[in-house]
């Protein structure tokens, strides 16, 4: 009975590798390909950051006849050598509207930068009063290091943004007002 119970174990071992060797996957017949799905549709391109932008609001500067220096920390070397400024003031009274520098009265010039450097900028007055000031820092982008004044006036042209007009210059970079 031993013999043939081992007799049965080898053929079954043999008839197990003769179906295992005798079968490969290159003899079946492929399956049909499945369906590529379809693409999406791209969304829309996102508006332009302000990640060079800021705005620097200076709360009750007593200006007086002639120069005045008013501290800008934010006014970076970058800023100085590759951007520009855009200065607005109002009358701290009036919360209404910024007029935009130099704030000229009939043919005279009453406020106006004299010089923009590294950390602040000295403003000429022909009056004495207490005013507020908003300044609109913009860094150069430039990737050539070339001042981006002239493309980025250009672009606020382009948009219809009159630099003279703090609230559509706010409101085009997305800053707080």
């Amino acid at each position: 009975m031993r013999n043939a119970i081992l007799k049965f174990k080898l053929m079954v071992m043999a008839l197990g590798a003769i179906l295992i060797l005798s079968c490969s996957g290159d003899d079946g017949e492929d399956g049909i390909d499945g369906i590529n799905g379809i693409d999406g549709v791209d969304g829309a391109d996102g508006a332009d950051g302000n990640a060079n932008v800021v705005s620097v609001l200076v709360s009750g500067v007593d200006i007086i006849i002639g120069d005045n220096t008013i501290d800008l920390p934010e006014l970076t070397q970058d800023i100085f050598d590759t951007g520009f400024v855009i200065g607005y003031t109002r009358v701290p009274a009036n919360t209404d509207s910024w007029e935009s520098l130099p704030v000229v009265i009939g043919s005279e010039v009453r406020l106006d930068f004299t010089e923009i450097q590294v950390g602040s900028v000295i403003l000429e007055s022909t009056f004495n009063q207490t005013l507020n000031f908003r300044f609109v820092l913009v860094a150069g982008t430039s990737a050539t290091g070339k001042t981006s004044q002239a493309t980025t006036l250009k672009e606020l042209e382009k948009a219809g943004i009159d630099i003279n007009n703090h609230r559509e210059v706010m409101d085009y970079f997305g800053l707080d007002y």
